[in-house]
């Protein structure tokens, strides 16, 4: 079965169509990808994929994220090479924490 579901995420199927046809939790096949490091040939809309998908934050790129409120979110996404959603998750969650890991408040 792993060799069948690589093969059919390296073509670029989506991980819900495979989990269902496989009848496995989409969660749980999303787990494996990542531990396997499987990854689609190309992302959504035939785009490559971001190679630094799971780049660690640096104080740099959090200050950038965190203060640059002259720029809306998808600017500072596009500035720090990141998703959309990487950079408003980071913004919410920072705002939220009682800590300042990063020493930017």
């Amino acid at each position: 079965m792993r060799y069948e579901v690589t093969e059919r995420r390296e073509a670029g199927e989506s991980i819900a169509d495979i989990a269902v046809s496989v009848g496995v939790n989409e969660s749980t096949l999303g787990k494996w990808f990542r531990e396997w490091g499987v990854r689609p040939a190309v992302g959504k809309h035939g785009r490559s994929l971001a190679p630094n998908i799971w780049k660690p934050w640096t104080r740099d790129d959090a200050a950038v994220a965190y203060t640059r409120t002259d720029l809306s979110i998808a600017e500072r996404a596009e500035m720090l090479g990141r998703s959309y959603t990487g950079v408003a998750g980071f913004v919410r969650d920072y705002g939220q924490r009682s800590g300042d890991p990063f020493g930017i408040k």
